[in-house]
């Protein structure tokens, strides 16, 4: 068990037609990036958020700005703790989680299909 996250993206079909939902990111124990998106809600494991593309934008320069100075990693993007949301250390998982993130969500940024209420993040735990 443990902190297991997504990013996916709701595919809306024609009426009468399901909506499919894509992963486009999966994160595991990254709770900096759990915190970031839950912020002080009472959230519950396998809750949705809609996720906006200045969310995501913002999250990109938190992970950028951490990476570039990694003594400010507990102020720009904190880790959190949870029974089972793995270390709140600032180690080399925690900046590799910061890099994989970079990676994944530039390409979403870019890609000009993706609209504001396309995009949701759940956690579950």
């Amino acid at each position: 068990m443990g902190l297991d996250m997504n990013l996916m993206q709701r595919i809306r079909k024609e009426e009468h037609i399901e909506d499919t939902d894509v992963e486009l990111v999966y994160w595991r124990k990254a709770n900096a990036i759990h915190s970031f998106f839950v912020g002080d809600t009472n959230y519950e494991s396998c809750d949705s958020i809609e996720v906006t593309k200045d969310m995501l934008g913002e999250l990109l320069d938190k992970c950028t700005d951490v990476l570039k100075n990694r003594d400010k990693a507990k102020d720009i993007l904190p880790t959190s703790r949870g029974f089972f949301f793995g270390s709140d250390h600032y180690d080399d998982y925690y900046f590799d989680q910061l890099q994989e993130t970079i990676d994944s969500i530039t390409p979403i940024l870019s890609d000009g299909d993706i609209k504001d209420g396309d995009l949701y993040y759940y956690g579950w735990y």
